[in-house]
This record gives C-alpha cells, structure tokens and sequence, in this order.
C-alpha cells in the first residue's frame, strides 16, 4: 500500500518523524509531501523543507520526499496514492483533519488513516518548535538532530 504524508512540516519536528517511523513500518511506500497552507506564514522555504525532510528520512528505504502544489487529493490520485496518512495530537487536530477528509473526498475518492501521536510527542508542533528557534533554545527535545543541523 502507498500512502501520503502531506504537511507544512515547518520544521519537521520529532512528532513528524515518529508519525513517518510508523507510516514506513506498516506501508510498503510512503510519500512526504511538503503542501502549502494559504493560511500560514513560514519561516522556511519549501526548498529547506524538503532538504530538512530528506535529510531526516533518508534511512527509509521506501521513504521519498516531494512537494504537493495543489489539492492533496489530486496529487494523491496523480501519484497512485492509495491513503492519506495524519497524525493526530488531539481531538482539535481530529475535528480539523476529519473536515478535510470529507473535503477531499468531494475531489477523489480516497481514504484518511488517523495514527494518533505517541505521548510524548503531544504536546509538539512545528509552531513550538518555530517559537524554539527564534528564542536560541536548545532543539533536541522539537526536532530530529538531522533537521537541527540544517538550521
């Protein structure tokens, strides 16, 4: 089965790669999909994106990493997705993903598979992380030491 993980992932944080851990052991193919939300500001580049993701998925074999530049759903259907995978910290991160599965779902037929955060990564969001960076603080306890490095 092919999944997709699309994200802002500004950063990717610990909470992402735990999600993608777990999305590469139980998938036989998994995409990383850096999308844009018109909502957000970002205090990175989607080329930094994509190069902090690959740095931090490159030990997944079955792992790739792109950019998604339009609806998800279609993307999925461009690239033989099967499921869209999220992760889920909370029941706000439930009720949000839930509405966009039915969005998506009124573009393509396709399936939402929820991975509910593992607890010691609930409380982790790139907007944390994001507050980290721009204190100086130190990054061990928000983002994979890969994406880190790059910062």
């Amino acid at each position: 089965m092919k999944v997709l993980i699309a994200g802002s992932f500004d950063p990717p944080t610990l909470g992402h790669l735990d999600i993608i851990t777990r999305a590469a052991t139980l998938f036989d193919s998994v995409i990383v999909a850096v999308s844009p939300n018109s909502s957000k500001r970002y205090m990175f580049d989607v080329g930094k994106r994509c190069d902090m993701l690959n740095a931090c998925c490159s030990r997944f074999a079955n792992v790739t990493v792109d950019v998604c530049d339009c609806l998800v759903a279609d993307y999925a259907a461009t690239h033989g997705v099967d499921a869209i995978v999220k992760g889920l910290r909370s029941a706000i991160d439930f009720d949000y993903e839930a509405t966009l599965d039915r969005v998506n779902k009124t573009v393509r037929p396709i399936e939402t598979l929820f991975l509910s955060a593992s607890p010691e990564f609930s409380y982790l969001s790139s907007t944390v992380a994001r507050e980290m960076i721009k204190y100086g603080r130190n990054m061990s306890d928000y983002l994979p030491e890969e994406v880190a490095a790059l910062i």
